[in-house]
């Protein structure tokens, strides 16, 4: 039975990075006429995923995981009504969401790297550790947001991220699976 869900949780994985690998694709050969669509789209996502979470919370149990999941679904869906209603300040919060999810990511990342990795003898376990670390640096550039100022050269950097992100992710899992010698 473990060895199932843990069969699961790997193909979920495989999966995931593929179709962020895919939407990574899309943001990077999207023509700039359809940026204003992908925005709202974008905004539309963030409320029905936080919409989701909550009620999840409602029917799911009251550990603090749950109650953290729950502040960061109000979170995404005070994004998504934002991006919705706010015109020219759009690129400044998405600037700021997606350089704190990078960064969070990179670390999440490292930390497997540093952990599972290392411990369980993966002769390039380093490898990951220097693409977490390119990763965080990718969160920090968008955070700071410093050479684009219209959306379609954002869209372009938030592909080529996400799809950077993405092949790290894979990365990750074929350091991390299965761990031996821990």
């Amino acid at each position: 039975m473990l060895f199932d869900a843990l069969g699961k949780l790997k193909h979920q994985i495989i999966i995931s990075s593929v179709l962020m690998m895919i939407l990574g694709l899309f943001l990077l050969i999207i023509p700039e006429q359809y940026d204003g669509i992908l925005v709202h789209l974008l905004g539309y996502a963030a409320l029905l995923l936080g919409g989701v979470m909550v009620w999840d919370f409602i029917g799911g149990s009251r550990k603090l995981k749950d109650y953290i999941l729950f502040i960061a679904a109000l979170l995404l869906m005070l994004l998504g009504i934002y991006v919705l209603t706010a015109g020219d300040n759009t690129l400044v919060v998405l600037s700021v969401f997606f350089g704190i999810l990078l960064i969070v990511d990179g670390v999440h990342s490292a930390v497997h790297a540093w952990m599972y990795a290392r411990r369980a003898g993966k002769k390039w376990w380093w490898l990951l550790l220097i693409l977490c670390m390119l990763l965080i640096g990718a969160g920090i550039i968008i955070l700071n947001n410093p050479w684009w100022d219209t959306t379609h050269s954002f869209v372009k950097v938030i592909g080529g991220t996400v799809l950077f992100a993405s092949a790290v992710g894979i990365v990750r899992l074929i350091l991390v699976w299965p761990l031996r010698n821990v």
